[in-house]
């Protein structure tokens, strides 16, 4: 209990801490100050200060009754040099984005603002966003004002273009001449850095002086300075960003979500977001017009076209052409003719028309391009007896078979675990204790010694996550290919945005991608094949062991409208987006409490029917996580009775909204 005197002429601040980690909802302080409601200050929260929005200012007089049965006192905010950052325009997307995504106010904030301008706008050295209405035209955005509150956005003005890289920039280029022509501004909003420095390339030809391109590979000075550049040009702009620059408070006619499609617009850590969510929200509430483009739309955009929601910005392509040759090879019909002839039994690493492909492009000095889906030699291991899957004994991932030296080890690629086979090299079955243990699956070193065998002389480079790094390391490797006389590259799928163009491609291993739990996959892999089709200017090979190739044929063949209506089709018979929404709650602790908590949380939710995978993973320092989903029929997210539930748990458990894996 505390003595009321003792805060007499003060104000109780309710804030929002902008930060990551484990503060959930709101806290209280105590200023001898009156401080606007949308300004950012600096509070103590144990050792250290942090910033935090203030979101409510009442005198003591209107709160004593709480304040004399508090238990605790109220911290005095030590720091207060109030400053607006955010525009009304900005905040109403933002608390819309966290709703949507059941995560925090200020970390969602903290993960949509630029750390460099959150810190120079506390810190004095940018102004606050000047005073006025949003136009669309190119002004600057109103603050966030004194008693404002999310309130519903106006209604999406939505187009959409699907078609390849040089259909979209064509569209885009004459949208920024037209846009110019009336004094308009418009924001290209991408999912990386990569895809911002190639739009700039593209894009800002002829243009520089009014095209800013911002990202995280910045330096602080430089983004300043091109910060404050944009804010003072008088003239239309062309702003290309990753989602977090659309912190800059200048208006825009037109918000371009390009790359609509990429996995990349998911923020990995806590707060755990879809960026596109943001970009949209953002975008109706400034009235601003939004065009998604990629090769390949999601269905949940072109379920929304369909429906009359988003209309057609260009003439939306149901194919797409490449003169290119292209091919699925079946490497068993190749086995089953040497083991009719020979008697052998063989399995076919690269078939014979990958060897033939590659010995052709060798005699023409042409370059090759082999991908394989995973890492390691293979990247799963059986009991040739029981079938019995040979598992990480510390989160039951399957064991990836790596080349180390002389020797092959088991790697566990969840949580790190890294031993050799019992006894040097016998590993036996934990089942049955057979000695019959087969690897299956293909991985990106098994290609490279057979490669290797095979074309002892060739240029051969090796692209996969344990090798590159960076994006300087992964830049000056394919710069090293493409130099090359007849080089072959084995990558992984993360060096396909790398690439720009390469004569002959070849999709030696792909089959494990379609056992991952992401219901998101047959879209991942039809849009890798696209990509691929659009970078090959001579030949594409697919090799597969699998009996239904469809989505292979329909990749292979540019057939996107096929391929979307049948992907529809499947979302809608399992209630998957955009006919439903999957929420998964990870908790995470030690391995003895997960089960019991993990009940308490199904009781908790128990008529919103959770689904209990019973999996366990492992985690660095000897910790593990399970989780649970829980799927909601159309049109029944956000609602305020779950998402009070979902708040309301404790920071050991994480909150996703439509996840890529459900597993």
């Amino acid at each position: 209990m505390h003595t009321f005197g003792y805060y007499e002429g003060m104000q109780i601040l309710t804030v929002a801490p902008i930060v990551r980690g484990a503060l959930q909802g709101t806290l209280s302080y105590f200023s001898k100050e009156t401080v606007p409601l949308g300004a950012v200050i600096m509070v103590p929260i144990r050792t250290r200060e942090v910033p935090a929005l203030v979101l409510e200012s009442k005198s003591v007089t209107d709160a004593k009754s709480s304040l004399k049965s508090s238990e605790y006192a109220l911290r005095k905010v030590t720091r207060l040099k109030p400053h607006r950052v955010w525009s009304n325009e900005f905040m109403k997307a933002v608390e819309e984005t966290a709703r949507y995504s059941a995560q925090g106010l200020g970390e969602t904030l903290l993960a949509l603002t630029p750390k460099t301008i959150l810190d120079a706008h506390i810190e004095g050295v940018l102004d606050e966003p000047n005073k006025g209405a949003p136009s669309g035209k190119s002004r600057a955005l109103a603050p966030l004002e004194p008693g404002s509150r999310c309130e519903p956005s106006r209604p999406l003005t939505g187009q959409a273009i699907q078609g390849d890289t040089i259909t979209r920039l064509k569209a885009y280029q004459r949208l920024v001449r037209e846009s110019f022509a009336k004094h308009e501004s418009v924001f290209i909003c991408v999912p990386t850095l990569e895809d911002v420095e190639r739009l700039e390339r593209e894009l800002g030809h002829g243009i520089e002086e009014y095209t800013y391109a911002f990202h995280s590979g910045l330096t602080k000075k430089r983004l300043l300075e091109k910060w404050v550049a944009a804010l003072e040009q008088k003239h239309a702009t062309l702003v290309i960003g990753t989602p977090q620059y659309l912190t800059l408070p200048r208006a825009f006619s037109t918000i371009i979500l390009d790359e609509e499609h990429a996995q990349s617009w998911k923020t990995l850590a806590r707060p755990l977001i879809d960026m596109r969510v943001f970009a949209e929200a953002y975008g109706a509430n400034t009235g601003s017009t939004i065009i998604f483009g990629a090769p390949l739309l999601r269905p949940e955009i072109y379920k929304r076209i369909q429906e009359g929601e988003i209309g057609e910005f260009s003439r939306i392509a149901h194919r797409t052409l490449a003169e290119i040759e292209a091919a699925i090879i079946d490497p068993r019909i190749e086995e089953k003719n040497i083991r009719e002839y020979t008697g052998r039994r063989t399995v076919q690493i690269v078939g014979e028309r990958i060897r033939t492909l590659i010995e052709e492009a060798r005699k023409k000095h042409e370059h090759v391009f082999l991908l394989v889906a995973r890492k390691g030699l293979s990247p799963i291991t059986a009991c040739g007896d029981c079938g019995t899957i040979i598992r990480c004994e510390a989160c039951e991932t399957p064991l990836v078979i790596h080349k180390q030296g002389e020797n092959r080890i088991f790697s566990c690629h969840a949580c790190g675990l890294m031993r050799m086979p019992e006894s040097g090299e016998h590993e036996t079955c934990p089942t049955c204790a057979g000695w019959r243990l087969e690897p299956l699956g293909i991985g990106i070193e098994r290609i490279e010694e057979e490669v290797t065998n095979l074309f002892p002389d060739a240029p051969r480079f090796i692209f996969d996550g344990d090798r590159v790094k960076t994006r300087v390391q992964a830049r000056k490797l394919i710069a090293q290919f493409e130099a090359s006389r007849g080089g072959i590259l084995i990558g992984t799928p993360m060096t396909v945005p790398y690439l720009t163009t390469v004569e002959n491609t070849a999709i030696v291993s792909i089959d494990s991608l379609f056992a991952i739990p992401d219901f998101r996959m047959n879209e991942r892999i039809f849009a890798l094949i696209l990509a691929l089709r659009e970078k090959t200017t001579k030949t594409l090979l697919v090799q597969t062991r699998m009996d239904d190739v469809t989505l292979l044929e329909q990749a292979l063949k540019g057939d996107l409208l096929g391929f979307t209506e049948s992907e529809l089709e499947l979302r809608k018979a399992f209630s998957y987006p955009p006919y439903g929404t999957i929420i998964k709650i990870t908790l995470r602790g030690k391995r003895a409490e997960l089960p019991a908590e993990l009940e308490r949380l199904k009781v908790y939710l128990s008529e919103y029917n959770p689904i209990a995978p019973n999996t366990m993973a492992r985690e660095p320092k000897n910790m593990f996580r399970m989780h649970i989903i829980l799927k909601l029929a159309d049109g029944t997210w956000p609602n305020n009775t779950l998402h009070a539930k979902l708040r309301a748990l404790p920071p050991q458990f994480t909150i996703e909204v439509n996840p890529d894996h459900l597993l």
